[in-house]
């Protein structure tokens, strides 16, 4: 990417820095009194504090200079690997962030429980979790190792968290919860704090991150090369309707190197997140303004306009240097939205691939070669890289995908099935967890890759389950191809960041480098017919493309020259057409090409049989760990005296040596201490005449320990002449989290005296409460089946008190169970559907007393409600949703019912269901209209779709006699536009105006707005 002149200073209408500064001082003073005010209502409501299950294992503790490390024992060495990498990162990546990191200490997480590679940092209860799973897929080729890439990439999101603002909200907040304050940072725009953080990663190693990998760039190019480039906007908040899925990664790093090399520092990203910290509820523009000194208009514009020249010059370079010219295959399929991966031929006339699309429902797909015409054969998910393969006999598929811990929240591992073409079916091949890439030899076992740790190992599966074939530590393999004579196996792997072919022959049981490019990584492999050539994909020239080896004579020749990407390509039986993936933006297109291995020019800059790094292929593991040398990196990379040496097994011994065992009550000291004031929203609304009890200053203490076992919060207030408060424990050593609170409080009622004047009456209120809250996860495929589940029993008393806190009556009690059940069965949305395009959900929510005062009539309570999503215009992604409801209660209005009423009737008292009976039916449909699947800097907030819908309700009162009789109808039809928004880029929700014509309005009139 080019650097260029900042256009601020050349701009009359951009103020200068002391004028600047000037103003926003007197801004700055006008709302630090509001700010003041919100602070502890946002820390008091934000900052909360909960238990986590996990399997329960034997947790060691380790304290380093900066990192306390908790990991499970047996993962020393890849601890030591995590550990490594961010000493040795630690320096560069602080002058990056620009974090005072005199003080700085992170507590880490190596945490197994995933088989998804990944890591994040939370702010609250502050830590990091690191998965040591790598990934199936070639994210990070050219990194030395999984743990070198994930982790500086997370270190940098810490340091962002840590960075101090000085006076404004987040820094009042930080008075009273570091935690509160660092929420604030993770409020900021996600390609802000992504960008930077793809920025660091990306100069760790020479073309290792994302700014430089070539599958990652092509989406970033494609998009510039399209007619509606990414704006700063959309890559501030990325994308939930639109491909790719994780533009803010991308776009968002390009967009924080852009600025770093208009400037040439970083120092703009601590002065833009410090503005944001002190004012968050301005919106990112004013902050952005602020440490860029320009207007977000003006630096989209630079941004897009110096961008599309580069794109244009790179393409037209690549057009001029293209021998054959670019490459104009046949487009078998290819639309908007649409993703086929790996194809396979069937016949010559038939394909086999994985798709998904904006429409297109997930799974494997019969692709009719000439017409594109597609025929669902499965709908199975499958693991990142889908390296799924083809039996020999061509009757079946093998393929893995995540298979969910029924009980533990995000825990999941690979498993490998076989599908049927002929019937659709999958069968599990294995129990063995940790395994992907599987692939049936002809004649023989189906060969796969096991995880192990940071690396992998390659089996195969028996009844006995995985047995591992080739002993060589430090690969990290991606792809497993046996040929079709079965006499080889092709295996894709990664040996300290150099990615390329290696050839297994079971014989002789030896695993030997085949073939790699010098400058280049190979992404995938297939054997075309008869095992005479090898076709894969690979990036020498820095974009993807198709490659065949002739392996008689040993020619590797280039099939294609594309713009963005070129992958997984395949041969015809016949040997005439290749089939490929192609990327171009927002797409994967299935597309063909003649098969002509004679015709272009042999490739000269390939290895063949090389020598790994250190003379022996068992030395990756060190490679792994950071073996090259200072010369290889970047001048702004992590060279220096902050880097360490390699780790080795003495490394992982020292820290055995080092490790205890982890005790969570070490770590329970309050994270929080926020000042709680009851009764001061009171001061905002309508007062009422009656035993108002005034404010109530106090506090509130929270804390957990990093890894969830407990979790507490505790408040305690003075209010009415008296001293108030609750206390709460939750744990996770159990299913269920199971919380124990106990409170003893002072509530105010509103009720209506016998004048018909309502009136504020006070009333101690003091109990227990324990309860459970678990989701069952039976299936997480492309249909979810799932079950959460809460119960909780508590027993209450209370009495009626004067507003000096004094008694007027007696303590009256009632014990309470209360449940909750939200059951989804085969739940189902492709990317672009609002609501889900098929499956069922039912919910269920009922409280009853089970003890009551003597004469008091006991409380109940039952609401039911059942949703049925059917598929209907689903590749319209229509939503139609029809659903039934019952409700029973013992006293009018004692819960929440609003949301029973009709559209139309909500604002209606009369129209709230008492004590009885009472039937809803309804039907919704949802018509996306426009995705527009962006975000604004000024303020902050995202705007995802709008929408139109329709829908018809109609409430019944049911009698309680003999017979079902329905009575006291109201229904009502209506519709409108909605529109689906992001709050600060978190959360979605939807906003809703309409219209509603009331079939059953008595005196009223028949159209009533609504809005929600």
């Amino acid at each position: 990417m080019s650097s260029f002149a900042g256009l601020c200073s050349q701009s009359p209408a951009c103020p200068t820095r002391s004028s600047r500064a000037f103003v926003w001082t007197l801004f700055l003073a006008t709302l630090l009194a509001g700010a003041l005010a919100l602070a502890a209502p946002a820390a008091q409501a934000q900052i909360s504090y909960d238990a986590r299950h996990r399997p329960q294992a034997d947790y060691r503790l380790v304290d380093t200079d900066r990192f306390e490390w908790i990991y499970p024992a047996g993962a020393d060495t890849t601890t030591a690997l995590f550990h490594n990498a961010l000493r040795r990162s630690f320096q560069s990546t602080r002058s990056v962030v620009g974090t005072d990191g005199a003080d700085f200490e992170l507590p880490v997480v190596v945490d197994p429980i995933s088989g998804r590679a990944n890591g994040f940092v939370t702010p609250v209860n502050f830590r990091s979790h690191l998965f040591p799973a790598h990934p199936t897929f070639s994210f990070g080729a050219k990194f030395d190792s999984w743990a070198q890439t994930v982790a500086p990439h997370e270190l940098t999101h810490a340091m962002h968290f840590e960075i101090d603002s000085g006076v404004g909200l987040g820094g009042i907040l930080g008075l009273f919860s570091g935690d509160a304050s660092r929420l604030v940072h993770g409020l900021a725009p996600r390609g802000w704090f992504e960008g930077i953080a793809v920025y660091r990663e990306s100069q760790l190693e020479p073309e290792a991150g994302r700014l430089d990998a070539p599958l990652q760039v092509m989406k970033y190019r494609a998009a510039l090369g399209s007619g509606d480039p990414w704006s700063v906007g959309e890559v501030m908040y990325g994308s939930v309707f639109e491909r790719p899925s994780r533009r803010h990664y991308l776009g968002g790093g390009q967009l924080v190197e852009h600025m770093a090399q208009e400037r040439g520092s970083t120092d703009f990203f601590r002065q833009a997140t410090r503005w944001h910290h002190r004012l968050p509820f301005l919106g990112f523009g004013m902050a952005l303004w602020m440490g860029t000194g320009q207007t977000p208009a003006q630096l989209s514009d630079s941004f897009l306009s110096e961008e599309r020249q580069e794109e244009q010059r790179r393409l037209d370079s690549l057009r001029q240097v293209a021998e054959q010219g670019i490459t104009d295959p046949t487009v078998v399929a290819g639309t908007e939205g649409l993703h086929v991966r790996r194809p396979y031929w069937l016949s010559d006339s038939t394909l086999v691939a994985y798709a998904s699309g904006y429409a297109t429902r997930p799974g494997f797909y019969r692709i009719d070669a000439h017409s594109g015409e597609r025929t669902v054969i499965g709908h199975q998910a499958i693991t990142p890289g889908y390296t799924y393969a083809l039996g020999p006999d061509t009757t079946s598929l093998y393929f893995a995908r995540q298979h969910p811990d029924l009980l533990v929240p995000d825990a999941t591992t690979p498993r490998m099935h076989r599908l049927s073409l002929q019937t659709g079916e999958a069968r599990l091949l294995s129990e063995t967890g940790g395994t992907f890439t599987p692939a049936r030899a002809r004649g023989g076992p189906v060969w796969a890759a096991r995880r192990d740790g940071s690396f992998s190992e390659l089996v195969t599966l028996s009844e006995e389950g995985a047995i591992p074939q080739a002993h060589r530590p430090g690969l990290r393999y991606k792809q497993v191809a046996p040929s079709p004579s079965g006499d080889t196996i092709a295996v894709l792997a990664n040996a300290g960041g150099t990615q390329g072919l290696y050839r297994f022959d079971p014989s002789t049981s030896t695993l030997e480098p085949w073939l790699r490019f010098e400058g280049g990584t190979i992404y995938d492999v297939t054997w075309g017919p008869e095992g005479r050539y090898v076709l894969f994909a690979a990036d020498p020239s820095g974009i993807a493309n198709v490659y065949a080896l002739d392996r008689r004579g040993g020619d590797v020749r280039r099939l294609t020259t594309v713009r963005y990407g070129a992958l997984e390509p395949t041969l015809s039986p016949g040997r005439e057409r290749v089939a490929f993936a192609r990327y171009r933006h927002e797409r994967f297109e299935l597309a063909t090409i003649s098969f002509r291995p004679e015709s272009p020019r042999p490739v000269a800059d390939i290895e063949r049989d090389w020598a790994p790094r250190g003379g022996l292929l068992t030395a990756s593991a060190d490679s792994a760990a950071g073996g090259r040398t200072g010369a290889e990196r970047r001048a702004s990379g992590t060279d220096g005296a902050s880097q360490d040496g390699p780790p080795s097994g003495r490394d992982a011994a020292s820290l055995r040596a080092q490790s205890r065992p982890y005790e969570a009550w070490r770590h329970l000291f309050p994270r929080s201490a926020t000042p709680v004031l009851r009764g001061a929203w009171d001061l905002l609304g309508a007062s009422v005449d009656g035993e108002n009890l005034g404010l109530g200053p106090g506090l509130k203490v929270s804390g957990a320990d990093p890894l969830g076992r407990w979790a507490y919060n505790a408040r305690g207030f003075y209010q009415a002449d008296r001293l108030w408060g609750d206390v709460s424990v939750e744990t996770g050593l159990l299913p269920g989290t199971p919380s124990l609170m106990a409170f003893n409080g002072p509530v105010e009622a509103v009720r209506e005296t016998d004048a018909g004047t309502s009136r504020l009456e006070a009333f101690e209120l003091r109990g227990v409460r324990l309860g459970v809250d678990q989701r069952f996860l039976f299936q997480k495929n492309i249909y979810s089946t799932s079950l959460t589940a809460s119960l909780a029993g508590g027993y209450r008393q209370s009495r009626p008190i004067t507003t000096g806190g004094e008694a007027e009556a007696g303590f009256t009690g009632r014990a309470t169970i209360h449940s909750d059940l939200t059951f989804k069965y085969r739940v189902q949305k492709n990317i672009r559907d609002l609501v889900p395009g098929t499956g069922v959900r039912l919910n269920a929510s009922a409280e009853v007393d089970v003890l009551t005062p003597t004469g008091a009539t006991p409380s109940q309570y039952l609401q039911q409600q059942v949703d049925v999503f059917w598929p209907l215009l689903s590749e319209h992604n229509v939503g139609l949703r029809t659903s039934a409801s019952f409700l029973t209660q013992s006293r009018r209005s004692f819960f929440d019912v609003q949301s029973f009423v009709p559209r139309g009737y909500q604002g209606l008292d009369g129209a709230l269901p008492g004590a009885g009976n009472y039937l809803r039916l309804g039907a919704k449909i949802t018509q996306p209209l426009w995705y527009i699947d962006t975000g604004s800097v000024m303020l902050p907030v995202a705007v995802d779709a709008l929408y139109g819908y329709g829908l018809g309700q109609a409430q019944y009162r049911v009698g309680s006699g003999a017979g079902p009789t329905l009575g006291e109808r109201r229904a009502s039809v209506g519709g409108g536009l909605g529109l689906r928004l992001r709050p600060f880029g978190g959360m979605s929700l939807n906003l809703e105006i309409g219209v509603s014509y009331r079939i059953d309005a008595r005196g009223e009139n028949r159209w009533a707005p609504h809005l929600r």
